[in-house]
């Protein structure tokens, strides 16, 4: 499993984005639910329209944000991976839209945070379709990790 302890560091806000009526893209929102009240860290369902959140996660001025997505990368589906800020700003992986490319520039420029994105390569992000096995087997793996490092 990855090494979390690398990248948890200070105050930590997990922005945990996607959209949950399009299968394997909702694993953020569902991770937010698994996790939150649960770890020492602010954890924020952002859903579909994470630049929402932008005022919140600047007031709470986090040392370190970790966004929380669907991400497409070479690698099997339900794999996860922690790409740094700069990876996605640079276009080596690529999420769904634009927006956290904007995002990630909006977040670094107001918080000085370093800024993590914590990727789990979807399945299937059909309308209507719930998680895959395979993200839902990451997503456990992940839940236990999380609270492993917050002990």
């Amino acid at each position: 499993m990855i090494n979390l302890k690398d990248v948890l560091k200070g105050k930590v806000v997990i922005l945990c984005i996607g959209n949950i009526e399009r299968g394997d893209d909702g694993l953020g929102p569902y991770l937010a639910g698994m996790i939150k009240g649960r770890v020492p860290y602010e954890v924020i369902d952002a859903g579909a329209a994470p630049e929402n959140w932008t005022g919140v996660i600047t007031r709470l001025k986090p040392d370190t944000i970790v966004m929380v997505d669907a991400i497409y990368f070479e690698g099997e589906p339900g794999e996860i991976r922690i790409f740094s800020g700069e990876d996605l700003r640079s276009g080596k992986i690529s999420t769904h839209d634009v927006s956290p490319k904007l995002l990630i520039e909006y977040l670094k420029e107001s918080t000085k945070a370093d800024i993590y994105v914590l990727g789990i390569k979807p399945e299937a992000n059909r309308f209507g379709e719930g998680l895959s096995k395979s993200v839902r087997n990451s997503l456990e793996e992940l839940e236990r990790c999380l609270l492993k490092e917050s002990q």
